[in-house]
């Protein structure tokens, strides 16, 4: 990892970095979503970022994996205050993602020793992220909000040093042109759950196949890159 960066675990940087890729779990049904984990890790994905905020179900979606699962680094998504930051410390995450960055949030994450991605898309926003000595960041919606010519700005810009989990209406096909991205550590979506209605339908080895067929698209285009 390089010097600087903030606290994120070396096992779940490595892991990113590897793959470039940061599942998101939003659907199974809480009995699915340990076994759902248990498919990542097979298919060679161990990490796996749960969203707040979508439904009852979201902080025992953490818990399951969590126990049940303890080979996949489970963190919390949609993280936008301190109430949702310790509700998922006690349902087990081990990192926290957040749309925005909220200072107090952050504070409380660098307090409790808890990786944060906070979503930074201003030059604002990332000022004040590298001051809080984090500099891998979310960029949150990124199509929308300028696709890679914008991170290419920033990267010969100022902001050289950051590291992007890229996410927003991503899929198994349009965020392949991140993958090739040196300062893109992962692009963030649930599609190795949605594709062929995997997570739906409980099916494990479906999940699997996505998701080694996800890694192996990245390592192509890495490899003709």
């Amino acid at each position: 990892m390089k010097e600087g960066l903030n606290i994120m675990d070396k096992i779940m940087y490595g892991i990113l970095k590897t793959t470039g890729i940061c599942p998101i779990m939003v659907a199974p049904e809480v009995d699915f979503a340990a076994d759902a984990a248990h498919a990542l890790a097979e298919g060679g994905l161990p990490v796996c970022e749960v969203l707040l905020h979508r439904d009852e179900s979201s902080l025992n979606r953490i818990k399951k994996i969590a126990t049940d699962a303890p080979e996949v680094i489970v963190g919390a998504g949609s993280v936008i205050s301190i109430r949702d930051a310790e509700e998922a410390i006690d349902a087990g995450a081990r990192f926290f993602v957040a749309p925005g960055l909220v200072p107090e949030v952050v504070e409380f994450a660098l307090k409790k020793n808890i990786p944060i991605l906070p979503g930074c898309v201003t030059a604002s926003d990332i000022s004040i992220a590298l001051n809080y000595g984090i500099s891998i960041l979310k960029f949150f919606p990124i199509y929308q909000l300028g696709g890679a010519d914008i991170l290419a700005q920033y990267h010969g810009g100022p902001f050289g040093k950051v590291e992007w989990v890229v996410t927003g209406g991503l899929n198994g096909k349009n965020f392949l042109p991140f993958a090739g991205i040196d300062y893109v550590l992962a692009s963030g979506g649930d599609w190795m759950f949605a594709e062929n209605n995997a997570a739906n339908e409980k099916n494990y080895e479906m999940i699997v196949k996505n998701t080694r067929r996800t890694i192996n698209d990245v390592l192509e285009v890495r490899r003709v890159k």
